[in-house]
């Protein structure tokens, strides 16, 4: 059926973010026990049994509705990371932020730059507001910074950085950060995209954002998440660190109650377990590195990550591997939506599920059932 009502026409040409496909969509599809999930770079140990404490005291207040503005978490964040409360925004998750970013400082034909093979949200939200995309060359699959600065001109309203990247997993260092900031017009957001952060924190190189960058440059956005170190993806919280004056307009448009209760109060507890988010780290580390050296003696190309995940180039079509892979109840990432059709992304799991996910890989690359 035919409707008379239209949609804005900048929709016709915006596709859909696809998210990785769930365990109970593969359950339910394929009648599959049993199946993991290594597709969404989710955290294999869960969250935190202090923060899940926290969350079963919530259900007393279920018939609440929560503090707006999550104020009690955007006091913990501030104190967590030393700075001003009011440089703190939280929201349903990364998500969230970035599109409130968009929606409060793009004006239809403002430029905004991206990299080549960066999270795709940020040229979905940025050409939703209308904005002229301009989009950077990758160099050695990293983020050229150098060449990103050069190309922001007084019309550039925002430029993205994820860091590390996804879905390559690549970073880039605080010397290549700091000069970005310097090279950019004063009115240009530059909006560090940092969900990976925990996993990448403590390499030598890796830009110290919060507070030190944030305090040199008054045009930067930090964005990270409870979804992944922290275990949390299920309950949606993300949260931005930027000059108070910024934080007020994206507060004016920002959603009333956009951070449920239980998810509030579980993530103030989360920010207390520091041993459980350097398990996690730890875990992934130790697994990116097997699962690399192994995918890598099959044959296939594995960029060196500073993520949980890993970014992998598929000697047949990756749609071909994440087909088999679902067959036998493995979901990966098939990185067709970025125009790489024979490369997948692989979550690091448990070191149960890293090893069945490598005897799947060998089965389907070598034929066998």
């Amino acid at each position: 059926m035919t409707i008379p009502i239209q949609p804005r026409r900048i929709l016709r040409s915006l596709t859909p973010y696809i998210p990785g496909k769930a365990i109970a969509a593969v359950s339910r599809e394929l009648g599959l026990s049993g199946v993991i999930k290594l597709a969404s770079n989710e955290n294999p140990l869960g969250a935190s049994p202090k923060a899940m404490k926290a969350l079963r005291r919530a259900t007393a207040d279920y018939h609440l509705y929560p503090e707006s503005s999550s104020p009690e978490l955007r006091l913990a964040l501030a104190r967590f990371h030393k700075v001003d409360p009011d440089c703190v925004l939280v929201g349903n998750g990364s998500d969230e932020l970035i599109r409130l970013l968009c929606e409060a400082f793009i004006e239809p034909d403002d430029e905004v730059i991206v990299s080549q093979y960066a999270f795709l949200r940020f040229k979905q939200q940025a050409g939703l507001m209308g904005a002229k995309i301009i989009e950077v060359p990758m160099v050695d699959w990293t983020h050229d910074l150098r060449t990103m600065g050069m190309a922001a001109s007084l019309r550039t309203k925002i430029l993205f950085v994820a860091n590390p990247n996804n879905p390559t997993g690549t970073y880039n260092t605080e010397e290549e950060v700091s000069e970005l900031l310097k090279s950019v017009p004063a009115a240009t957001l530059v909006v560090l995209d940092e969900a990976y952060y925990h996993y990448a924190a403590d390499l030598p190189d890796f830009p110290q954002s919060v507070p030190r960058l944030l305090k040199r440059h008054p045009n930067l956005v930090v964005i990270r998440t409870f979804s992944k170190a922290y275990g949390l993806a299920g309950l949606r919280v993300g949260y931005a660190f930027a000059e108070a004056e910024l934080v007020g307009w994206l507060d004016r448009i920002r959603m009333p109650f956009n951070v449920n209760l239980p998810a509030q109060r579980v993530c103030v507890e989360a920010l207390k377990d520091a041993a459980f988010v350097k398990r996690s780290v730890a875990v992934v580390a130790k697994g990116r590195e097997t699962l690399a050296r192994a995918i890598r003696a099959m044959g296939m190309e594995v960029l060196d990550s500073a993520g949980n995940f890993l970014f992998v180039h598929t000697p047949v079509p990756g749609r071909q591997v994440y087909n088999d892979l679902l067959k036998r109840g493995v979901i990966v990432r098939p990185m067709d939506e970025y125009g790489l059709s024979k490369s997948v992304r692989i979550s690091v799991g448990t070191p149960a599920q890293n090893q069945r996910l490598l005897a799947g890989l060998r089965q389907v690359l070598g034929g066998g059932s």
